[in-house]
């Protein structure tokens, strides 16, 4: 009786991983592709539908209410050579994922880079892109599979 109520045990606990955040298979996982912000927005709006990894440095201090559920934000990073100052992407967030994108430094300065997890949209009523925020961290299994939480 106690082998079973340890088995039942460690099958839970093994299942919250997979429920919590997001989960991807192989296949979908290796599609996400790298970009930083400097990169993903000059041609944003070409990439709408991909997955993306999105390195970055900082978070926009405002963050808008936009629709019921969701909040518009932005992530930043600094021109490298200084010359063009600074490259932004508008990101969006669900209501559940706000208190941690929250938690994302502000701080121009801070220098850490830092990686996100989306996907690319097209706002058809106000005719813009944007990336749809998933997560911050990520956990793969031996298959190749991928949970994404914050």
């Amino acid at each position: 009786m106690k082998r079973i109520s340890v088995g039942i045990l460690i099958l839970l606990l093994a299942a919250i991983p997979a429920s919590a955040g997001r989960r991807f298979d192989a296949r979908t996982w290796r599609r996400f592709q790298t970009h930083d912000v400097r990169t993903l927005s000059r041609n944003l709006d070409s990439r709408v539908g991909q997955l993306v990894e999105v390195h970055f440095t900082f978070r926009g201090k405002d963050i808008r209410h936009l629709k019921p559920n969701w909040y518009e934000g932005s992530i930043w990073q600094p021109d490298p050579q200084g010359r063009k100052g600074f490259s932004n992407v508008r990101v969006m967030i669900s209501k559940s994922d706000l208190r941690a994108f929250e938690s994302l430094p502000t701080d121009a300065a801070s220098g850490r880079e830092i990686n996100v997890y989306g996907k690319v949209l097209w706002d058809t009523d106000n005719k813009f892109a944007f990336v749809l925020l998933i997560g911050r961290n990520t956990v793969v299994d031996p298959a190749g599979n991928a949970n994404v939480t914050w």
